[in-house]
């Protein structure tokens, strides 16, 4: 392997003994998960201004010694759209890197749009044109090509001059407060698990279903996100959305009846018709039954559609006053939920200042329906 990956416990030890003394430490990840539940870690890159390296985390036993620097909180972690990168690292370590410092959110809050790439960004920032011939790679393979491993360290070493840059640059905005505020939300460790009480929340198309479908749909949920958790398979592999809606919605929870459910809309589950029946056959408890609710419809009418639009117009405008991304600043589902009286994240922080006090003006002039 070349000097700049580590493969060895030896030289990993050596490695953070290096970046130990650094103020940040830029870092990205390489990981698979087109088969699984959890993604697969592949690779640990990490930059300083002075080293880089890639770390071969199937080649090593573990990473103790990274880890335990890594968990320390004296070096800021720079990242570029880190929510899958902390995903991955939550997912295999119960890690969460902090402090925390995300080239994308800082350039987005600049004015850049919010899903701005990293090689765009760098382009734009460091004239620097990078390559994407290993976006597509199989990261698991063994040996890695010298492509690869270039591939994975420009994806670090270009962090450390684009955090300098952006962070001059939130200053002189008074805008710091306005990342650390994003970053501290892409820190909570509830981002990156799912609890299959709340699975439900993952299916698309309840909002037309009756109470009691809407709970049949929460128990199959339920099912199975844990059985995609304990098998680490893709929740579509088990049961795909379409299937729950399909099988919650029959009149008869039969075996027989959900088999063929499962053989029109998902017949790669149907192994599971037997599980899923004795599931929808149990009884719903008395207390329940007298608290049961109807999915919260969120269809619009047409009076809240027009209004909708001209809060993302008036958004629009107010980005371009304030030189930041309009999808950042107020995206379409924080609008919707304002004009549907729903938990909005314009009514807080930042956003609130810069724009939620006068889309609530706004929303609470228009006539009642």
């Amino acid at each position: 392997m070349p000097p700049n990956v580590i493969t060895t416990i030896t030289d990993l030890e050596s490695f953070v003994e290096q970046i130990s003394p650094a103020p940040w430490l830029a870092m990205d990840t390489e990981f698979m998960r087109e088969s699984t539940y959890y993604p697969i870690l592949c690779l640990i890159q990490i930059a300083t201004d002075e080293v880089s390296a890639c770390i071969d985390v199937l080649s090593l036993d573990h990473i103790d010694p990274l880890l335990e620097l890594l968990r320390k909180e004296s070096q800021l972690k720079i990242f570029h759209s880190c929510r899958q990168d902390l995903e991955v690292l939550y997912a295999e370590y119960q890690l969460i890197p902090k402090p925390l410092f995300d080239t994308q959110v800082a350039a987005s809050i600049l004015g850049l749009d919010e899903q701005i790439s990293y090689a765009e960004l760098v382009a734009q920032k460091s004239s620097v044109h990078l390559a994407k011939t290993e976006s597509r790679t199989d990261w698991k393979k063994r040996p890695l090509s010298a492509a690869q491993i270039d591939y994975a360290l420009d994806d670090v070493i270009h962090l450390g001059p684009l955090y300098s840059k952006l962070e001059s640059d939130l200053d002189t905005e008074n805008r710091t407060p306005w990342l650390a505020e994003e970053c501290e939300k892409l820190l909570l460790s509830s981002n990156y698990f799912v609890d299959p009480e709340n699975a439900w929340m993952q299916v698309k198309g309840i909002g037309k279903l009756s109470a009691k479908q809407f709970y049949y749909v929460r128990r199959i949920a339920h099912w199975r996100e844990q059985s995609a958790q304990t098998k680490n398979l893709p929740r579509r592999w088990i049961l795909p959305d379409p299937a729950i809606l399909e099988a919650c919605q029959l009149k008869d929870f039969s075996g027989e009846s959900i088999s063929q459910c499962l053989k029109q809309h998902a017949p790669k589950s149907m192994r599971h018709s037997n599980d899923i029946s004795k599931i929808l056959q149990q009884s719903i408890p008395t207390n329940i039954i007298e608290d049961l609710q109807e999915p919260a419809d969120n269809r619009l009418s047409k009076e809240q559609k027009a209004l909708i639009k001209r809060l993302m117009e008036f958004s629009r405008h107010r980005a371009e006053q304030i030189n930041t991304s309009a999808s950042l600043l107020a995206n379409r589902k924080s609008l919707v939920d304002l004009v549907l009286g729903k938990q909005s994240r314009v009514e807080s922080g930042w956003r609130k200042s810069q724009i939620g006090d006068e889309l609530a003006t706004i929303v609470d002039s228009e006539p009642s329906e």
